[in-house]
């Protein structure tokens, strides 16, 4: 019995126009009928060529492909020909794409997210209140450039290259930077992300960051200094200048845990910056400022503000502007001269490698002598 002939396409001309259109070509395609309308002759003898090529091709049975289809087709496969790649993989590749922006939240709820993580953290004592800070600082920003973009596609160069384009000085832009690597890391902890965005992603190059010294004060300076504090926040500014504590321990310190007659400081890990218990020496210039003071516990500074303290006694002692964190950096100097790197990098609990790079040969040993025998 010989095989049924497909049915082929036709042109037909209608007197009656559909939609202006005169013309149609008329056959099967995937079981059911076509018709295509056209303006004119050629055009629907093109498309029903077309048609019948595909007909005897593929059959009947063949899903119906426009003309303009398989002209985008076509131009597809020459556009991935240089990569090797063919139409199905490139389908599958936008379809996977189109896969993480429907399953990924936006960066704003990201942000939402993580300010109510670090709310936490800060409640329970886990962090300090500048790095709340600055956590929320950089998230307002970030929630304010990408929005509902999904975090899921959203690059690491393209919010490097967002930073850089910001009126920031180069350490802002790093630090902003740090902290969105902590985000999308809790991202990644949270599994809103499969990858680390920054993973190729260097930080911001600075010039100057070798070539910047750190401030000090002289010992006459401090001495200055501490007569002019507040007695109230005497204690706190003392255990700046002589020990390598930083100013969120400090705060955090309690008087049970300042052991004056051992001479040491006792500072728990929970609160530590870097999550280890310390045991720092306290000097003799140290224990003779705090021994009218001292308790047998409590905070060491009251409920005022503690910036305001420091301005007035700042510019009461002619420090003005006041470097930041210069006592911590005072007592690095003149504690590598007297004690050497090692002793040091335990007090302040600094690498080596950080106390060659910024305090070598800063002051002299009779300087630091000075500075010790306030």
């Amino acid at each position: 019995m010989p095989r049924p002939r497909p049915h082929l396409f036709t042109v037909r001309y209608c007197r009656k126009p559909f939609r202006g259109r005169n013309w149609y070509v008329s056959g099967f395609a995937g079981g059911k009928r076509v018709q295509l309308w056209f303006a004119s002759e050629k055009e629907a003898k093109s498309a029903a060529a077309f048609r019948n090529a595909e007909v005897k091709e593929h059959g009947n049975k063949a899903a119906p492909l426009s003309p303009a289809h398989h002209m985008e087709a076509v131009a597809a496969i020459e556009k991935l020909a240089p990569y090797g790649k063919s139409i199905l993989e490139a389908v599958s590749f936008y379809l996977g794409h189109l896969d993480r922006q429907a399953s990924s939240v936006s960066v704003r709820a990201l942000c939402e997210r993580v300010g109510a993580e670090f709310e936490r953290r800060l409640a329970a004592g886990e962090i300090s209140p500048r790095h709340f800070t600055s956590m929320r600082e950089t998230l307002k920003k970030f929630a304010a450039r990408f929005g509902e973009r999904p975090v899921k596609l959203l690059p690491g160069a393209e919010i490097k290259a967002w930073l850089s384009a910001e009126p920031l000085a180069v350490k802002t832009r790093n630090r902003h930077l740090g902290y969105l690597r902590n985000v999308f890391g809790l991202a990644r902890e949270w599994s809103l992300v499969e990858s680390d965005p920054f993973e190729k992603v260097s930080g911001f190059n600075d010039p100057n960051a070798k070539a910047r010294q750190v401030a000090i004060l002289s010992p006459e300076k401090v001495h200055a200094f501490l007569k002019a504090v507040d007695p109230d926040f005497l204690p706190y500014f003392a255990l700046a200048a002589f020990t390598g504590l930083r100013r969120e321990e400090i705060i955090r310190l309690d008087w049970s845990e300042v052991k004056l007659e051992r001479a040491l400081i006792d500072l728990p890990f929970a609160k530590s910056k870097n999550r280890r218990r310390k045991l720092i020496e306290v000097p003799e210039t140290l224990s003779r400022i705090l021994s009218p003071f001292a308790r047998a516990e409590g905070s060491l500074i009251p409920r005022k503000k503690l910036q305001l303290a420091l301005e007035r006694a700042a510019k009461a002692a002619g420090i003005v502007p006041w470097p930041q964190n210069v006592l911590r950096h005072s007592f690095c100097s003149y504690a590598v001269a007297l004690k050497g790197f090692e002793w040091t990098s335990t007090q302040a609990d600094h690498s080596v490698q950080m106390l060659r790079r910024h305090y070598w040969e800063t002051v002299t040993r009779e300087e630091a002598e000075r500075y010790f025998a306030l």
